[in-house]
């Protein structure tokens, strides 16, 4: 039996603690983390921000100056940076040694708390549900799924809409 280990760091400004819960955020990750590498040990980080510091870090990383919902930035999948298109889109990053106790980390995942909370007031979602999806979509896209063409995005949201109505279960 492969025994599993799953590190999720997760950073929750004080100004968001008593609107959202690490509990679910953890959950939710854990979740996809099932569905898509089910015997997989992982390390991710996962942080929450405010509209300013995503709007820089979208604007430093995508080259958009604007405030987006979540960013992911995966350490086995490139992607595009600055708005430059990737040469080879199936590469992947090579992996490099790690010592016997560490954890191959998948990437980190910065959201945008206020765009999740502008997002429910259009949906009508709960900001639980709301956070949770976006950790859904951050991890998808950490593991190399995309939503750049219709049958890409087809298969990301089956796996996105799974993993979600699991969540609210």
């Amino acid at each position: 039996m492969i025994k599993l280990n799953r590190d999720i760091e997760i950073y929750v400004p004080r100004t968001y603690d008593s609107q959202v819960s690490t509990w679910n955020i953890e959950q939710a990750a854990l979740l996809v983390l099932d569905i898509v590498i089910p015997n997989t040990s992982c390390h991710l980080s996962i942080s929450l921000c405010a509209d300013g510091t995503m709007r820089k870090v979208n604007h430093q990383y995508r080259g958009e100056n604007k405030v987006t919902d979540v960013l992911s930035f995966s350490s086995e999948f490139p992607a595009e940076w600055q708005g430059n298109p990737l040469q080879n889109e199936s590469t992947k990053i090579e992996q490099f040694l790690l010592p016997p106790d560490q954890l191959p980390t998948i990437g980190e995942i910065l959201i945008c708390f206020p765009e999740a909370k502008r997002s429910t007031k259009k949906s009508g979602s709960h900001i639980v549900n709301e956070i949770a999806l976006l950790v859904i979509h951050g991890i998808l896209h950490l593991l190399g799924h995309d939503h750049g063409n219709p049958s890409d995005k087809a298969r990301m949201w089956i796996i996105q809409e799974r993993a979600l109505s699991e969540f609210i279960r």
